[in-house]
């Protein structure tokens, strides 16, 4: 099976490495400084534009990771209003809970037999 990228596609890993590793250093620094939130603000872009794109990249309709998509915005958003509410516990959640599935739907993604593992590794 051939495979190769949609614009959507295009844009989904574009955004989805640099959000890996900005979100990798936004959770690894000193919480609450300028560089936290300039690269949080960052991160958040960047998460916005993996997961609206992830709902058009689907070959046989959707699956689990476009609910990971889902939970991902809602955590994101909700850890948005946490932070604006001054719950510190509550925003880390959010952040860390839509990083940690971020990461999730990476592995699933190059399982063998998706559509990531085909486009990298070959059928």
């Amino acid at each position: 099976m051939a495979a190769s990228l949609t614009s959507a596609g295009v844009i989904h890993l574009t955004a989805v490495l640099p959000a890996l590793v900005v979100g990798a250093f936004v959770l690894a620094g000193k919480k609450g400084t300028p560089v936290h939130r300039a690269t949080g603000w960052l991160w958040v872009s960047l998460m916005l534009l993996v997961n609206v794109s992830a709902f058009f990249l689907q070959r046989d309709g959707y699956s689990w990771i476009h609910l990971l998509a889902l939970a991902s915005l809602v955590s994101i958003c909700a850890g948005i209003v946490f932070i604006r509410n001054r719950k510190y516990v509550a925003h880390k959640a959010c952040m860390v809970g839509a990083y940690l599935g971020t990461v999730a739907a990476g592995v699933g993604a190059v399982a063998p037999g998706r559509f990531l593992n085909i486009l990298l590794f070959g059928a």
